[in-house]
């Protein structure tokens, strides 16, 4: 997205604040709120290990407060030998995240978001809008395809559901050289709109752990918990995140607001990629804040990342329909090969 862009859809979510209800219990959702953070490609033992050692002060800090938690018993790439079974990438990682369903439904297999099926299985902001069309949602992100694909991809036609959409692009060029720097734009831009306006949903992705362990950033560094690199990039994006949460209690109606904040990654890693079926791949953690949370369910059995959705959805009171997640198309079955000739 250009700057004129980026700025248009500023002032459409800015023209929307002023329109919007207030701060506190002033909402569609009686003060119920939810902030949504994802960090790409940040391997569940790695966090802890940041966590552990000091370097991750902010997260640790929310996860042991008395709402807190913090598991690894999430997993992304859906059930190994199912039809759900998907690459931990991050086109599919992030669709399911934002849909709550898997590829078998949202269609996506790869980064290329070829046979993307948004318009049925739409992001979870499009439906909290079908609910509530006066709910104000705001998405921030550096990795583009998030907007791009999955948002506008979820539009019925020109009609737009975010309220503030922010996009900042790394430049591929550079070889993303310039990541940890779109992340301090698009953590800027959330925090004016915590303190400016009175979001009821908000979705802020931070791009640089992923990027880092892909050694394209300094090619030193890996998917590891004894990369040091690796971790200063966990703990850069965590002293974002607390940046943010400092936003969001210095509301001048907070304590009246019931949020719910939710905060995972879209898959983990080996060496200096991702994408198969290894436990260093596909065991992935969840950070959150919320009076209301499956607490034991959570600690202790497997979750699905695609139960990030419907926690959101039971946080603001929407029953989800059935027409939200119909049933999957049908698996073309293959062909037999000719016989030789």
């Amino acid at each position: 997205m250009n700057g004129t862009a980026v700025f248009l859809v500023l002032c459409f979510g800015l023209t929307c604040r002023l329109a919007a209800h207030g701060p506190g219990k002033d909402s569609d959702f009686a003060g119920r709120r939810v902030l949504f953070i994802g960090v790409d490609g940040c391997r569940a033992d790695a966090l802890q290990a940041a966590m552990e050692r000091g370097l991750a002060p902010q997260l640790k800090m929310m996860c042991e407060s008395e709402a807190g938690l913090f598991t690894r018993k999430l997993y992304a790439g859906g059930e190994l030998g199912a039809p759900t079974h998907q690459p931990t990438v991050s086109g599919p990682g992030w669709s399911s995240l934002l849909t709550g369903v898997w590829a078998n439904q949202h269609g996506v297999t790869n980064n290329r978001f070829i046979g993307a099926r948004f318009q049925t299985y739409a992001h979870f902001m499009r439906r909290i809008k079908e609910v509530q069309p006066h709910a104000f949602c705001a998405s921030f992100a550096d990795w583009p395809p998030i907007h791009d694909f999955i948002a506008d991809g979820s539009r019925l036609g020109d009609v737009e559901f975010l309220d503030v959409k922010f996009t900042r692009a790394p430049d591929a060029a550079r070889h993303f050289v310039d990541n940890p720097e779109k992340d301090i734009e698009v953590r800027d831009a959330a925090i004016e709109t915590l303190k400016g306006g009175n979001p009821d949903v908000m979705f802020v992705y931070f791009g640089q752990v992923d990027e880092v362990g892909h050694g394209a950033i300094d090619s030193r560094a890996s998917f590891s918990p004894d990369s040091t690199l690796y971790l200063n990039a966990i703990s850069h994006v965590d002293s974002h995140i607390g940046e943010l949460l400092r936003a969001m209690r210095a509301r001048p109606k907070f304590k009246e607001e019931n949020w719910l904040v939710l905060i995972t990654t879209d898959h983990g890693g080996r060496g200096n990629s991702h994408g198969g079926d290894s436990d260093e791949e596909r065991n992935i953690w969840l950070a959150a804040n919320g009076a209301r949370l499956a607490r034991e369910k959570l600690q202790n059995q497997p979750t699905p990342q695609t139960a990030l959705v419907p926690m959101i959805y039971e946080h603001l009171g929407i029953q989800s329909r059935p027409e939200w997640t119909p049933a999957p198309p049908p698996v073309a079955e293959k062909s037999a090969p000719a016989p030789a000739k």
